[in-house]
């Protein structure tokens, strides 16, 4: 109902509600009530100011600026709660509620939304700072949702505000109030453009300029209320945003750099703190308007890093942090010739003082301190990745004169130098300095001092992941003394030393092309190996620094490394009964709270992870070999426990268990898969049908087509009740529809299921094809869509490019699966093919999605060469039939960039047989 307000202020209102809205006393009483510290009081209050609000939300929200605004209220927590209860109001981290949240606002009748925002501004005046704090976040929150909302006049639904705000920091009221307004006025302003820099909209644009002028002139020396200047800094932190065309103007932007630069010396520490942080915003933001001032920043940074508290150091460390991260990007993209190496440049001044912070460590000093040392070694290694082999000379002599320092705060920081430099030099740069330093890190991890252990094994940690080859044939005996240490080590260091054996085993692990490896550096110690790891997960403290996570993560490395010889004496004997009979027995675990449920969901997903790492290394007659005492074969009794974790409805138990079930898949032949899918394709069903779970939906979508692979014609058997849920899913609206929050992308895998499942029954394929073509051809109309919002003017986002690619890829597998299942069809019906040609198929479906992609020079290889694929396949099968449309510029073009040169091997060789199919010359 809408609001229509009282002509007397508290006067009666009749309304169908009227037990339960409030008057401005009750509302009052609630809010005081809403803070007390007993729990029943408080509980209570919440619920009376939820039926308010639900039974008249815009009497309720009125009432609620009007105690914000109140200077004669008693209390000021009641109206700063008055303040926050009505921002959460209009606001939400949940997307869809947020949109939802912002409707409700603008449904409101404009007179009572008027009255709200006036005493929202009213309330900035306040001498209590923090109502006025209060009241900026519910100003900054209004303006969020009307200012990008223009009426029939094409101004926006507040235009009024920014000339308010801008008049109060101008031209303000020499009173009290007026200077209170002045100082919350900067706060809002800085809210609203942190939260319309969020939004893609120009809504701010056109006052720019005089946001700007009004924030630099509360930050100049001549300001003297240092609350008012600290206001305008952190303003302006946000305000940068709207400065482009600012910056263009040498002369605007010398001062801007000016004001900036000033208040970086202020004798205020907080101005200080926020003046660098503009500066790391104008690193990001106008990397390449900074040549002007780069030495005169660099004198400013060093002598905040050397002299400034802890808090003003971190800052002035971070800007050239941000420097680091912008010219990576440039080096590593195709604007490496736009990069102005100030980095290159500022390291013979930059990184001594850096290595002599990194020696100014807190007692008491771990992993989740933040201090300028820790901000220091994190600047470190980003300008080690920046400029890669040349940090070493201004490295390495360093760590060597310090690592072996009789004062651990000298020997901590050099190992942690040593660590930070890993990620950027060449492994073949490295190897020279990590052989003369590894026997130190080792021995460091029994160090008295726990930071020094703990940083050693951090190294220890880098150095595997980052230069594996530098240690070579020696990870055998690196991981045989990580194991002596490992029992006696804290969580947080044991956590790093598992890490630093999973990067080890990976290197082993990659550096094999086959399946099943030969015998390797770790053949020797694997058994042990694995044993150590399931001893660190079973440790009573192994829940702290997720070291249980790692040390299971760890462990299916290594298992994967296995020979011949270690599976057939250890991973088939030992260690897949173990993994089994654990999974057995965390059925049989008490539960009697949430702690206990989290626990046992924990175990089976690292029990099925474990698992699958073995099944997948398994013969398949082992797999099917009977157990006389149970009468049941290894396969048997593995699904009958993964059936069990589907029961269980755990989200992250039940993906582990498809894996597992999907390798069980994979390494079982057709006839011996088969005896499971009357039970386990009703859990599939359940399990695609789970959408609002992206990532199980997703992997149940996955596992689908391994089935479908696995059981071939068979697959018919099952395939109703399947085909119905993924025709289901691909309808939802709401699948996919936050593509940058959620990266399991369900329609993509859901096509090429439909392919698979095509490709598997052939024939029994055409009760579906209508339906399969119909959301195919959907899926069409959707990429298109997608290209076009992506092509259109500051319309890229690279969530949705992501996406896009992943849709079409997924699209195309779904057509090639149909074409290449009609066409084993045609062997036993004659003429099945021809069911493709049909516009909704064809000219409407993939070549139009070839269409739309042959000009993307955004689309991934893969994205070609499925594409490229299916008009091979489509030339191979059709023939004559549907050559004028093969012929076409797009289909042409596609195979011509895939035989171009600079493409993948497998690319180029795909491109020539469709060529060649599509009579295109070599």
């Amino acid at each position: 109902a809408h609001f229509e307000r009282a002509k007397a202020t508290g006067g009666e209102r009749i309304t169908p509600h009227a037990t339960l809205t409030m008057d401005a006393a009750a509302l009052r009483l609630a809010l005081a009530n809403a803070q007390n510290p007993d729990a029943n009081t408080r509980n209570a209050a919440e619920e009376q100011l939820k039926a308010s609000c639900s039974a008249d939300a815009a009497n309720h929200l009125f009432l609620l600026s009007n105690e914000l605004q109140d200077e004669s209220a008693p209390n000021v927590q009641t109206r700063s709660l008055a303040g926050l209860t009505l921002k959460n109001f209009m606001t939400s981290k949940d997307h869809a509620q947020a949109v939802k949240l912002a409707n409700d606002w603008m449904a409101l009748n404009p007179e009572v939304r008027s009255k709200i925002k006036s005493n929202s501004c009213q309330a900035l005046s306040s001498l209590q700072r923090d109502v006025q704090l209060a009241a900026a976040q519910v100003i900054s929150k209004i303006a969020t949702i009307e200012l990008p909302k223009t009426g029939p006049d094409g101004r926006s639904q507040w235009e009024e505000l920014m000339p308010l705000l801008l008049q109060s920091v101008v031209q303000p009221e020499p009173t009290p109030q007026g200077l209170a307004k002045k100082q919350a006025s900067l706060h809002t302003i800085g809210y609203i453009c942190e939260e319309i820099a969020s939004l893609e909209t120009d809504c701010l644009a056109s006052k720019s300029n005089e946001i700007l002028t009004a924030v630099v002139a509360g930050m100049r020396n001549e300001e003297q209320d240092l609350a008012v200047k600290l206001a305008a800094t952190k303003a302006l932190s946000n305000a940068l945003e709207f400065a482009n065309k600012n910056f263009e103007v040498d002369q605007e932007r010398n001062y801007i750099m000016q004001v900036i630069c000033e208040a970086c010396t202020c004798n205020n520490e907080e101005i200080q703190e926020h003046a660098y942080q503009c500066l790391c915003r104008i690193a990001e933001l106008y990397y390449d308007k900074l040549i002007p001032y780069i030495q005169k920043l660099l004198e400013l940074t060093i002598m905040a890093i050397t002299t400034q508290k802890d808090n003003v150091a971190r800052q002035a460390i971070a800007f050239w942090s941000a420097v680091c991260d912008t010219e990576f990007e440039m080096i590593n993209s195709d604007e490496e010739a736009e990069c102005k190496k100030f980095i290159m440049g500022a390291t013979p001044y930059l990184v001594p003082d850096l290595l002599k912070t990194m020696r100014c460590q807190e007692e008491g000093q771990d992993e989740d301190s933040y201090n300028k040392s820790t901000e220091a070694a994190a600047c470190l290694a980003a300008i080690a990745s920046t400029i890669c082999d040349e940090v070493l000379a201004h490295v390495v002599p360093w760590v060597q004169q310090n690592i072996s320092s009789q004062d651990w705060h000298a020997k901590e920081a050099a190992v942690m130098a040593f660590g930070c430099i890993m990620d950027g030099p060449s492994p073949e740069e490295l190897k020279s300095y990590v052989g003369g330093i590894m026997d130190t890190l080792i021995a460091y991890l029994v160090d008295p001092e726990d930071l020094v252990k703990n940083s050693s094994a951090w190294a220890i940690m880098r150095i595997t992941e980052f230069a594996p080859e530098s240690i070579g044939l020696h990870i055998a005996p690196l991981c045989d003394k990580l194991m002596q240490v490992m029992p006696q080590s804290e969580p947080q260091t044991a956590n790093h030393l598992c890490w630093a054996v999973h990067h080890a085993a990976n290197f082993v692990r990659a550096s094999h092309e086959s399946h099943i490896l030969p015998k390797n550096q770790l053949s020797p110690i694997l058994p042990k190996l694995v044993e150590c790891l399931v001893t660190q997960a079973d440790r009573g403290d192994a829940t702290e620094a997720n070291l249980r996570a790692n040390a299971y993560e760890a462990l299916n490395v290594v298992v994967s490394t296995a020979d011949d010889e270690a599976i057939r004496t250890f991973i088939a004997p030992t260690l897949l009964p173990m993994f089994g009979e654990r999974l057995n027995a965390t059925f049989g675990m008490p539960c009697l709270n949430a702690d206990d449920l989290n626990t046992r969901n924990e175990w089976q997903s690292f029990f099925c992870g474990a698992l699958q790492t073995c099944i997948n290394l398994m013969p398949p007659e082992h797999l099917v070999a009977l157990d006389p005492a149970s009468g049941m074969n290894t396969a048997d009794k593995f699904m009958h426990l993964f059936l069990q974790v589907f029961s269980s409805q755990n989200t992250t138990a039940a993906q582990e268990a498809l894996l597992a079930v999907g390798s069980v898949c994979n390494v079982l032949p057709q006839a011996a898969f088969d005896r499971y899918m009357p039970t386990f394709s009703g859990m599939l069903v359940a399990l695609i049908a789970t959408s609002s779970e992206p990532g199980l939906c997703m992997l149940a979508l996955t596992t689908t087509s391994d089935v479908a692979r696995t059981l071939e014609g068979e697959m018919v058997k099952y395939s109703d009740q399947i085909v119905e849920v993924i025709l289901s899913v691909l309808a939802r609206p709401e699948v996919d529809a936050q593509v940058a929050q959620v990266h399991d992308f369900i329609k993509p895998a859901a096509y090429s299921c439909i392919g698979d499942i095509a490709m598997a029954i052939g024939a029994g394929m055409e009760k579906y094809l209508q339906y399969w073509l119909a959301a195919l051809q959907q899926g069409c109309e959707t990429a298109k869509r997608l290209k076009e919002e992506l092509s259109a003017k500051d319309g890229y986002d690279e969530d949705k490019r992501n996406y896009l690619n992943a849709l079409v890829e997924g699209i195309f597998d779904g057509y090639v699966g149909v074409v290449q299942g009609l066409k084993a069809a045609s062997a036993s019906t004659v003429g099945a093919t021809d069911a493709f040609l049909q516009p909704i198929a064809v000219q409407g479906g993939c070549l139009m999605l070839v269409e739309v992609i042959a000009s993307d020079e955004d689309k991934t290889e893969s994205v070609l060469r499925t594409a490229v694929g299916l008009l091979g396949d489509l030339a191979e099968t059709y023939g004559e039939k549907i050559k004028p449309m093969l012929s076409a510029k797009p289909c042409i073009d596609l195979v011509m960039q895939a035989k171009a040169q600079g493409m993948e091997a497998d690319t180029n060789e795909l491109g020539h047989w469709a060529g060649t199919r599509l009579g295109i010359p070599p």
